[in-house]
C-alpha cells in the first residue's frame, strides 16, 4: 500500500492485526504491530483491545506468555488509551487458567482503580479460577448461580467440568442444575440428570421430586405427575404442602377444578395443613371463575384457621371486587378494610387497570397526574396502564361510563390505596384536601345518608361536586359508611 502510495493509518494496522489474529498466523499479527510502532503510529483503544480480548490474543495468554501480554495492557495505560474491561477479562481468565490467582484477583482491583465497571464475565472468570483449585463449594456456588439466574449452558458446563475432575456432587449441586432445567423446559435433560444422580449414589429427595413436579406442572404434563407421585411414595417419600399446592395451582390453571378439589382432599387426608399458598390459589381460581361469594366464604376460612392473608390475597380478592355487583363488592371491601388491608403498588396497578377497563381512563389519567405531583415513580405495568389509559382517550375522547356508582366506588378504592401508600413513605405525608368542593348544603346530604349506611346514594350526591374540581373527590364523608359494613 506504501509501495503505491496509498498512506496507512491506524485503523488499518487494526484491521490488518485483526485478521491475522482471527486467521491463526500469530507472528505475522505481532510483526504487524511491531511495524505499526516503527511508523510512529500510537495505536488506540482498538488495538490493545483487540490484542487482549480477542480470542486467543496473539496466543501470547494461551502460550504462557502472560508477562508479554501484561506489558501490551501497561503499554495502554500508559498511553492514556481509554480502555475496556474485555480486555482484562481475557487476561484474568488467563491467570487463572495458569494458578495464578492472585495475580487475577490483583487485576481486579486494578479494574476498579481505573473506574471501569467489572462485567458478568469478570466475575464469572473470578469465581471459575476458585473452582480451578478443586473446591467443591466454590462449583456448587457457582453452578447454584448460574441456575438462579437461568444460565443453563454456563451451569452445565461447570457441573460438567466439575465431575470431569472428580469432585463429586451432592443433592443440592444436582437440585440446581435440575431446577434449571425444568425451568427452560427441557425435562427430558432433568430427567436423565435424576437418573445420573441415581446412578451417582446419590437418593433424589423431596426438593427433587417438587422441581420435577413443577417442571411437568408447567408443561402441563399433569399425567406424568400422576406416574412421578407414585414413584415418590415407592421411593419413600411422602408428598408435603409444596407438592400439593404446586399440582393444584396446576390444576387449577387448567381449569380441572374437581381434580383440584380431589388433590386438596388428599392434601387433608395426608395431614398436610393448606398454607397461605394453597388458599391465595384457591382465591384466584375463584375469582377468576367469578365465584366472589364463595371467595369470601373462604376469607372467612382464613380467619378460622388463624391463616394470616398476605398481599397475594388482598389484590387478589381486590381485582375481584372491582368487577363483582357493586353492593356486594362494597360488603367485602368493608370486611378488608377491617383486616387492615396495606396496599401495594401492584393494588394500584389493579385500581388504575380497572379504570381503563370499565370506561373511566380519565380518571386513571387525574390519579396518575396526582401521584406524579407526589414524586410517585411509576415503573413498567403503571407505565403501561396510564399509556393504554391515554390511548383510550386519544381514540375517543368523549368516552365515558355514565355508571356513576361504579365510578365513585373505584375513586373510594384509590383513594384509600393513595392515603395508605403515601402515608407508607413518609411519616408527615400530607392528606388531601378533604372538603374542598363541597357546599354546606351537599355535605349535609352526604352525612345524612352515610347515617343510614346508604353508600351508593352518597356516592352519587359525591359525584355532584366532580364538575367543581374532580382532581381531589373527598371520602372522608362517606368512610363511615364502610366500616359499618
Amino acid at each position: 500500500m506504501a509501495q503505491v502510495g496509498i498512506q496507512v493509518n491506524t485503523i488499518t494496522f487494526n484491521v490488518l492485526i485483526d485478521g491475522y489474529a482471527k486467521s491463526g498466523q500469530m507472528h505475522q499479527a505481532s510483526a504487524a504491530y511491531r511495524e505499526m510502532q516503527a511508523r510512529g503510529l500510537v495505536p488506540d483503544s482498538c488495538t490493545f483491545n483487540i490484542i487482549a480480548a480477542r480470542a486467543h490474543k496473539f496466543r501470547l495468554c494461551w502460550d504462557h506468555r502472560l508477562d508479554d501480554a501484561w506489558e501490551l495492557r501497561l503499554g495502554a495505560i500508559e498511553q492514556g488509551v481509554p480502555l475496556r474491561v474485555t480486555g482484562f477479562n481475557a487476561l484474568i481468565a488467563a491467570y487463572n487458567k495458569e494458578g495464578l490467582h492472585e495475580e487475577a484477583s490483583e487485576l481486579y482491583r486494578i479494574i476498579n482503580k481505573l473506574g471501569l465497571t467489572p462485567s458478568s464475565s469478570t466475575f464469572n472468570y473470578l469465581i471459575m479460577g476458585l473452582c480451578n483449585q478443586t473446591d467443591f463449594i466454590a462449583f456448587s456456588a457457582y453452578i447454584n448461580g448460574r441456575s438462579r439466574l437461568d444460565y443453563v449452558n454456563e451451569a452445565y458446563q461447570a457441573f460438567a467440568e466439575m465431575t470431569s475432575r472428580g469432585i463429586v456432587p451432592n443433592n443440592i449441586t444436582y437440585n440446581s442444575i435440575i431446577s434449571a432445567l425444568c425451568k427452560a423446559g427441557n425435562m427430558t435433560e432433568a430427567f436423565k440428570l435424576e437418573q445420573n444422580m441415581r446412578q451417582s449414589g446419590l437418593v433424589p429427595d423431596i426438593y427433587t421430586s417438587n422441581i420435577l413436579i413443577d417442571g411437568l406442572c408447567r408443561e402441563g404434563k399433569l399425567k406424568m405427575v400422576d406416574n412421578l407421585l407414585l414413584d415418590m411414595c415407592s421411593n419413600g417419600l411422602t408428598p408435603d404442602t409444596v407438592t400439593y399446592n404446586t399440582i393444584i395451582n396446576a390444576y387449577c390453571r387448567a381449569q380441572d377444578m374437581n381434580s383440584a378439589m380431589n388433590f386438596m382432599n388428599k392434601m387433608l387426608v395426608a395431614g398436610c395443613e393448606p398454607d397461605i399458598f394453597t388458599y391465595n390459589i384457591w382465591m384466584h381460581s375463584l375469582y377468576r371463575n367469578h365465584m366472589l361469594n364463595q371467595a369470601g366464604k373462604l376469607l372467612d376460612e382464613l380467619v378460622v384457621v388463624d391463616c394470616s392473608p398476605n398481599s397475594v390475597t388482598y389484590n387478589t380478592l381486590m381485582d375481584g371486587i372491582c368487577s363483582d355487583v357493586l353492593d356486594r363488592a362494597m360488603i367485602l371491601t368493608g370486611r378488608l378494610i377491617k383486616m387492615a388491608f396495606k396496599p401495594n403498588t401492584i393494588t394500584l396497578n389493579v385500581f388504575l387497570s380497572h379504570f381503563c377497563k370499565q370506561g373511566f381512563g380519565n380518571r386513571a389519567l387525574m390519579w396518575a397526574e396526582k401521584l406524579r405531583e407526589d414524586s410517585y415513580v411509576f415503573y413498567g405495568a403503571t407505565r403501561n396502564i396510564i399509556d393504554w389509559a391515554r390511548r383510550e382517550m386519544e381514540d375517543d375522547p368523549q368516552a365515558n361510563n355514565e355508571d356513576i356508582g361504579r365510578c365513585m366506588f373505584l375513586e373510594f378504592l384509590m383513594f384509600m390505596t393513595y392515603e395508605a401508600m403515601l402515608n407508607s413513605r413518609s411519616s408527615k405525608a400530607t392528606h388531601m384536601l378533604t372538603e374542598k368542593g363541597f357546599d354546606p348544603a351537599s355535605n349535609s346530604m352526604i352525612r345524612k345518608e352515610v347515617k343510614m349506611g346508604l353508600a351508593v346514594i352518597a356516592c352519587l350526591l359525591l359525584n355532584q361536586t366532580f364538575l367543581i374540581d374532580p382532581k381531589y373527590p373527598s371520602f372522608c364523608l362517606i368512610n363511615p359508611c364502610y366500616e359499618r359494613l
